[in-house]
């Protein structure tokens, strides 16, 4: 049942429907690569150490561009890992597809019969409660974070991972008891990954296997990512890039998340998820459905923002920002487009300037198809 919602237009919000309007002109682009790579140039700007990485997956063509040099001199290739942070939550809404399709759970179904505990009469608010809907469309009424408040945030980055590095499984459970939900469940959009994380440990219950695991079975090991992974703690020193924010070097929040941002890979593996995206899979096909839509004519799929271009393509997009790193995934299923991008910088508006990278990216490839097929 979908219903339509009003949702806060913050200012990230506002820049991203300005971009995604932005994105359905026509530019004047006919040599992909090289205004690709324009794009990406003017990003970095001589900042010494940042380094992009992108996959462009058009039908059966991908390119694939690393640019700048990491402070060591190094310059970024298909193999160099990095943090996605909450590009995750689209990992987690395609098990929660596949889930569906087993018969495992059931869409609009209150949370708590798969919680089987009597302890969350909280998980409810006049007389509505939370469904797997409510956590794929950030509607649950739960809060943005458990482990730090917007007061710890404020306090600066430090403050905010030390909470996070200290923070548990039972220390979650233990706040999900407690926590009182901010508005009734359907009601409101509050981005949170707690609704998430609670996806993923409901998901756990239902497999009776580990998030991790799941994740491998069900997605990874179908799409060929190798190096996708929930690394935790359990990485060498180097092995992920490490990203800066107000030109200090950041630490690794990926060892510390779960299901709402946990993730870490390559180009070469997110461009086999891309295609993966843009497969015949039952359980894309599920994790693509339209969940929830706003008066603004942007909507949400599983864990997937989504926005129509034109009447004939909605488009599926997710941006990620871990402590130091940025990233944003855009999917055309329609075209058979997918792009990526990621750098390992952290700023105030890194990811709405990525977003209108991928947005121009597309106009780009657009336009060069076009010329191609003029000459043809």
């Amino acid at each position: 049942m979908n219903r339509l919602i009003t949702q806060p237009i913050s200012l990230i919000f506002a820049i991203s429907l300005m971009t995604f309007l932005a994105s359905c002109k026509n530019h004047d682009a006919i040599n992909f690569e090289s205004n690709t790579k324009a794009e990406i140039i003017d990003f970095i700007d001589g900042n010494v150490g940042q380094v992009v990485s992108i996959s462009v997956v058009d039908a059966k063509n991908t390119y694939q561009y690393h640019l700048g040099k990491l402070s060591n001199g190094d310059t970024p290739n298909n193999q160099t890992i990095y943090e996605i942070a909450s590009i995750t939550k689209t990992y987690t809404g395609l098990v929660v597809a596949k889930a569906i399709l087993d018969g495992k759970v059931e869409l609009d179904k209150d949370i708590r019969h798969y919680l089987k505990d009597n302890e969350y009469k909280n998980l409810e608010l006049s007389n509505q409660y939370i469904t797997l809907r409510h956590l794929m469309t950030h509607t649950s009424g739960l809060p943005a974070d458990f482990a730090y408040s917007s007061e710890d945030k404020a306090k600066g980055v430090a403050v905010a991972f030390e909470k996070m590095s200290k923070y548990s499984r039972d220390d979650y459970f233990d706040d999900l008891r407690k926590v009182k939900l901010n508005s009734k469940p359907g009601e409101s959009y509050q981005y949170s990954s707690v609704g998430t994380n609670l996806a993923g440990y409901i998901l756990e219950s239902v497999y009776q296997k580990p998030f991790a695991l799941l994740v491998s079975e069900f997605i990874t090991s179908k799409s060929g990512e190798k190096h996708t992974k929930f690394r935790g703690t359990n990485f060498k020193p180097g092995e992920i890039i490490v990203g800066t924010r107000g030109g200090k070097q950041m630490p690794l929040s990926s060892a510390y998340s779960f299901a709402g941002g946990g993730l870490t890979t390559n180009i070469e593996s997110v461009t086999n998820y891309i295609k993966h995206q843009l497969s015949s899979e039952p359980e894309v096909a599920i994790s693509h459905q339209l969940l929830d839509k706003s008066w603004t004519g942007n909507g949400m799929a599983f864990s997937w923002n989504t926005y129509n271009c034109d009447s004939d393509e909605q488009v599926l997009y997710h941006s990620g920002g871990s402590m130091g790193t940025s990233s944003w995934l855009a999917i055309y299923p329609k075209k058979k487009i997918g792009i990526f991008i990621v750098t390992n910088f952290a700023g105030r508006n890194t990811q709405p300037k990525l977003e209108a990278i991928s947005d121009n990216i597309f106009d780009y490839l657009m336009e060069y198809k076009k010329a191609l097929k003029s000459k043809s």
